[in-house]
């Protein structure tokens, strides 16, 4: 009898080691969990810099092609690189305020890809094209 009674005792350590193992391991999915949340988040953030530095230096070659053109495309341009930049910037810096620029530089970016599309001319279609990524990269990052 001695011997039955060890084996239920080793047998209850084992399921309790596993039953602890277990609750470990859920422990350790849910931090893997909110780490590649934060490493997705990163990755959205490095997205959105990249694209706004893009479409800052497009709208700003926009801006200087357009200079002699009629029309609100020149200061558009203007006002979306500078849009572009202040986010990329506060998000470069870690400011409490990049999600609220990455909000306005996507309204911007959207405006400026209406405007240069009215235009027609082919530095405002890369332009546009440009804005246009750039505002959803601002929309993913602020979603």
């Amino acid at each position: 009898m001695a011997r039955a009674f060890d084996r239920r005792k080793l047998l209850q350590g084992s399921v309790g080691l596993a039953v602890a193992g277990l609750a470990m391991g859920g422990r350790e999915i849910a931090a893997d969990g909110k780490k590649g949340a934060a490493e997705g988040k990163k990755k959205l953030i490095a997205e959105c810099i990249k694209a706004c530095r893009k479409c800052a230096k497009h709208c700003k070659e926009c801006s200087e092609c357009c200079k002699e053109e009629k029309g609100n495309c020149c200061q558009t341009c203007e006002a979306c690189h500078h849009a572009c930049l202040a986010c990329a910037s506060l998000h470069e810096l870690d400011s409490k305020l990049a999600e609220q620029a990455c909000e306005l530089c996507e309204k911007v970016c959207l405006e400026c890809a209406a405007m240069c599309e009215k235009c027609g001319k082919d530095c405002c279609k890369a332009c546009a094209q440009v804005c246009r990524e750039c505002a959803k990269a601002c929309k993913a990052d602020h979603a």
